[in-house]
């Protein structure tokens, strides 16, 4: 008897930290079931959180309320300027990544809409781009500044929308977000966009199937195609639907390719067969011709590449590998890459 107070005692104790006033035990069964058939793991409180992922809850907490996690550097563009990456201390980045395997992933299986191509299991760029081969039309959005676009209230929501209390979705979220938005760079962030932009997905792809068009989506690149699209009333109902949603286009990215020009979705040429745009891959040609003709060394000094041999004839294999993945096909890329295997091995 004793023991079983005691047990009761305990159980009063973590229904009010889990946010319920009511002293029932009703409630704390209705909201672990609640999480249970989502198979979502079931979370009370912080110190319970704390004991899951194996930090000591005062660590945790700290972490949570905390600017001075993340390291920043920046990536060159390709259309020149510099992308911003935050990413996460080792600590941090291992939480996160306890979230995204426990949470995001069981709970990405409902709530992550199928025209939603980027950062998914077994799904790839050629997936997306496949979508939208031998179109008429094809109109090519992008989401301005999209990971900070999406905002603490947007993650909090989620957590709680799954099921979570208020104080574990405030913890969750808080360890998810950096200076109240998503970082680019933290292992959640991809998932958590994905998961968030659910009901702006299932809204754009609706409205386009009434229109007999295709909708895809690959992070903040949306697809739209057919062989009958009134272009205006298109970017002015995703335009509208992204401000909804506290997104905007980049009208600079802006595009709407006709059956006659080179239709490239995600770098990928959809017009009749898949290819990697004729441009990436004469470079990448080029390339390999001047390996061929000067030997790697001495291309390498004449291309004033800075780096090892090992590092520059891995980053074209993996270019090779990206064109084969778009057309297993093409035989003189089959070639170039046994040829780099070969120096590579040797």
């Amino acid at each position: 008897m004793k023991d079983f107070e005691g047990y009761k005692k305990k159980l009063r104790y973590t229904l009010k930290k889990a946010g319920y006033e009511k002293d029932d035990i009703s409630a704390f069964i209705k909201y672990a079931s609640n999480l249970d058939v989502q198979n979502l793991p079931i979370i009370f409180n912080y110190e319970h959180f704390s004991q899951l992922v194996g930090y000591q809850d005062i660590f945790v907490l700290q972490l949570s309320n905390s600017n001075d996690n993340y390291k920043e550097f920046h990536i060159p563009k390709k259309n020149g300027g510099f992308r911003v990456i935050d990413e996460p201390l080792p600590s941090l980045k291992e939480i996160q990544t306890w979230i995204l395997q426990n949470i995001l992933v069981p709970a990405s299986k409902q709530k992550v809409s199928l025209q939603s191509k980027a950062f998914m299991p077994k799904i790839n760029i050629r997936d997306n781009a496949k979508f939208h081969r031998g179109q008429k039309k094809v109109v090519c959005l992008d989401i301005k500044d999209f990971f900070p676009s999406i905002k603490y209230y947007h993650v909090y929501s989620l957590f709680k929308g799954l099921g979570y209390s208020k104080g574990v979705s405030t913890l969750l979220s808080r360890l998810c977000t950096y200076k109240e938005c998503l970082p680019q760079g933290a292992p959640t962030s991809p998932m958590l966009s994905n998961m968030i932009m659910l009901e702006f997905d299932n809204k754009l792809f609706s409205f386009c199937r009434e229109k007999k068009l295709r909708y895809t989506r690959y992070a903040d690149d949306i697809t739209i195609s057919g062989n009958d699209i009134i272009v205006p009333e298109i970017i002015s109902y995703v335009n509208k639907l992204l401000k909804e949603y506290g997104f905007r286009i980049n009208e600079k990215k802006t595009k709407v390719l006709g059956r006659g020009t080179c239709q490239h979705v995600t770098g990928i040429t959809v017009n009749q067969k898949l290819q990697a745009s004729r441009q990436y891959r004469m470079k990448v040609r080029q390339e390999i011709y001047y390996i061929h003709k000067y030997g790697l060394l001495g291309h390498m000094s004449r291309a004033n590449f800075k780096g090892s041999p090992t590092y520059y004839l891995h980053h074209l294999i993996g270019k090779l590998n990206f064109i084969l993945m778009v057309n297993s096909k093409d035989e003189k890329a089959k070639r170039d890459l046994e040829f780099l295997k070969l120096l590579d091995n040797n």
